[in-house]
């Protein structure tokens, strides 16, 4: 009872315990009076049988005589004897009285205290604290303020209450510990939120709309604070915000007009691809240098940020529009693009009539692995005008898509046929295990290299078996080279003198890496790659070293020969009639001027004839014709300018024969 008052004074203090201590003191002596009161009627009888016996032995003593001594002795003996039994008569009913009062006392206080516990264990397993700590008070007060009893049983109960309040308060204590954790974690995440959004406006990055809005919410749905904490953080928070916002109107601002500046120069690549388009109607126009132009442009008109959402469309629509043009006149006017055009043309409708044809393949599981060849030769094939790549695509995806459907609805098919190609690639192992330990190698190096290539040929087998089925069959493999390897350990000695010869020859093509004629290198590098294959192995160790030094000095020798440009075909050709590096560059430079001028001459030749054929429109007049006239003039300096120009063609070919001869005196001596 005493822990159950301390207990209840810790969790109310508003209990007084003056006043608990004299309740339970009056309660006490209260107790104590009842049970006086209880014995009283035993006690008082108990005297009125003593008193009365007393005098009735002095009466009897004053009156009897010495001669009724004997009698008066006897009744008096009957008397007390009647006395005695009355006594104890009323002694037995008292003690019944007392005991059943007791035990009803104690039955009413088991009842009392059983109840105080089932209330409280309908408390602990709630959750508002402070209401079930102030209920388990009030039935601390009960308890303590409840009636007496020395019965096992209420003891229990007081105990179980005790522990039922013990085991609450732990329980409390550990939701407020955890309470107070997670407020200190949120401070914590608040004041992270706090930092990202001071560094987004100290870095004045007005543009971080998405951010700004991700740390809102996550500052919204951060409630629980530490007393105190609250109030300074929000007041950081909303300057912060109030600062963004106001620079977001300036941005908003800022953006509208950078939206329209990107129109305006939209609008201008546009007018620039127009006007390539229509040089294509030219007579001769240059179509590579037009092309390369022409998607220069298309590149800065994508690399230009947004513009006015009303304005995209369109704009997109007028950029498709004018790349359809382009094609379109291109595809009329260029023979060579127009053939390259129709060669990826006809690739991809191969290709979707062969995506077509998947869906009536008996073998869904090698159909399906096609279907990725298919996908990877179609980005292989060529690009067409935008339209026309569209519109194939379309076909060539619809195709697939119809395929991947009906192999949907076919997938019990789809694996039996893989359960079939995995009983041949069983058999393929089976067939390796067999092979693996026959000491002809060259017919077991056959033999391998056949099941290799059947085993591509079946097609795939379901997905969790393909690695492991795979470890299977190169585990036999690796088990037949490793034993081929072992048996030519005894050609080691002949490995050694091959690499030290393929270590000369590549000293040598190492050499030819730093020659002054490339064109000439790559001649010499021709003899010495042959004589470097023909050459046997080399210890295994070194092949892949050997190899790779090997792959370094070729690439040296050919990336100075690829440098050489456009005169590549010129360099080779002259270096094969063994003209010098110094003389080939004079003569390149004047076969170029010789080209250019054969060109030139074409064009007048072609011009005179146009000319030519626009007088005879004229009829002959005595009068003058001015239009005629200036025909004339035209065709005049047109054949002037034919021949000066084939007057420095005869002098450009003269110096090239002159060089070619220099070139091969220098080359003999």
């Amino acid at each position: 009872m005493e822990n159950l008052e301390q207990k209840n004074t810790n969790s109310e203090k508003e209990i007084n315990n003056d006043e608990l201590e004299k309740t339970a003191d009056d309660e006490v002596a209260s107790e104590e009076e009842t049970a006086s009161e209880k014995k009283e009627p035993v006690t008082e009888d108990e005297e009125a049988v003593e008193a009365t016996e007393v005098e009735e032995s002095e009466e009897a003593k004053e009156e009897d005589t010495s001669d009724k001594e004997v009698e008066e002795s006897t009744e008096e003996e009957t008397k007390v004897a009647e006395v005695e039994d009355a006594a104890e008569d009323v002694t037995d009913e008292s003690s019944d009285e007392v005991e059943g009062d007791e035990a009803q006392s104690s039955e009413d206080a088991d009842s009392f205290y059983s109840d105080i516990v089932n209330r409280a264990k309908e408390l602990v397993i709630q959750t508002d604290w402070a209401f079930v700590t102030t209920e388990l008070a009030n039935l601390a007060q009960n308890i303590t303020e409840g009636p007496e009893s020395a019965s096992e049983k209420s003891k229990q109960l007081i105990e179980e209450f005790q522990e039922l309040r013990d085991n609450f308060e732990q329980k409390k204590k550990e939701h407020y510990e955890e309470l107070n954790r997670k407020k200190e974690q949120n401070l914590a995440k608040k004041k992270e939120l706090l930092k990202s959004l001071s560094d987004i406006v100290n870095e004045e990055n007005w543009t971080a709309t998405k951010e700004v809005g991700k740390i809102k919410g996550q500052w919204e749905n951060i409630k629980l604070l530490p007393q105190g904490e609250a109030e300074a953080l929000d007041k950081r928070y909303k300057e912060l915000m109030d600062e963004f916002e106001d620079h977001k109107v300036d941005r908003l601002v800022k953006k509208l007009q950078k939206e329209e500046e990107n129109l305006e120069l939209k609008l201008l690549l546009l007018d620039k691809m127009d006007s390539l388009t229509n040089k294509l109607d030219e007579n001769t126009p240059d179509f590579e240098e037009l092309e390369d132009q022409f998607n220069k442009l298309i590149s800065q008109w994508r690399k230009v940020g947004r513009v006015p959402s009303e304005k995209n469309q369109p704009l997109w629509d007028r950029f498709n529009a004018v790349q359809d043009k382009f094609n379109e006149v291109r595809f009329k006017v260029d023979k060579e693009y127009r053939e390259q055009i129709e060669k990826a043309l006809s690739k991809k409708k191969k290709l979707v009539k062969e995506a077509e044809a998947l869906v009536d393949q008996e073998n869904i599981a090698k159909a399906a692995r096609k279907v990725n060849k298919l996908h990877k030769a179609w980005k292989s094939a060529g690009n067409l005008p935008q339209k026309d790549e569209n519109e194939m695509w379309d076909l060539f995806k619809a195709a697939t898509d119809k395929f991947n459907e009906m192999k949907s609805d076919n997938i019990d098919k789809l694996r039996e046929q893989e359960e079939a190609n995995l009983e041949k690639k069983y058999d393929l192992i089976k067939e390796a295990e067999e092979a693996k330990d026959t000491d002809d190698f060259d017919a077991g190096h056959q033999k391998m290299q056949s099941l290799m290539s059947k085993w591509k040929k079946i097609g795939p087998v379901p997905r969790k078996q393909s690695s492991k089925i795979w470890k299977k069959f190169k585990g036999a493999m690796d088990v037949f080279y490793d034993r081929r390897r072992e048996a030519f350990k005894g050609e080691r000695k002949d490995q050694k003198e091959n690499l030290e010869k393929k270590q000369e020859i590549l000293d040598k093509l190492e050499e030819l890496g730093k020659h002054e004629d490339p064109a000439l290198a790559v001649q010499e590098a021709k003899e010495l790659q042959q004589a470097f294959k023909d050459i046997g192995y080399v210890p295994i160790k070194m092949k892949n070293k050997i190899w790779k030094q090997y792959r370094e000095a070729c690439d040296v020798i050919y990336d100075r020969y690829r440098a050489l440009g456009s005169d590549l075909g010129m360099e080779k050709k002259l270096a094969n009639q063994g003209i010098d590096p110094d003389t080939r560059k004079d003569i390149i430079k004047l076969q170029k001027e010789r080209d250019k001028l054969k060109k030139d001459v074409s064009k007048l030749e072609s011009e005179m004839i146009q000319y030519q054929e626009a007088k005879t429109y004229f009829k002959p007049t005595n009068r003058g014709n001015a239009l005629k006239d200036e025909l004339q003039e035209k065709i005049d300096k047109a054949e002037k300018s034919i021949d000066e120009k084939e007057e420095r063609l005869k002098e450009i070919n003269k110096k090239i024969d002159q060089l070619k001869r220099t070139g091969d005196s220098d080359e003999e001596e």
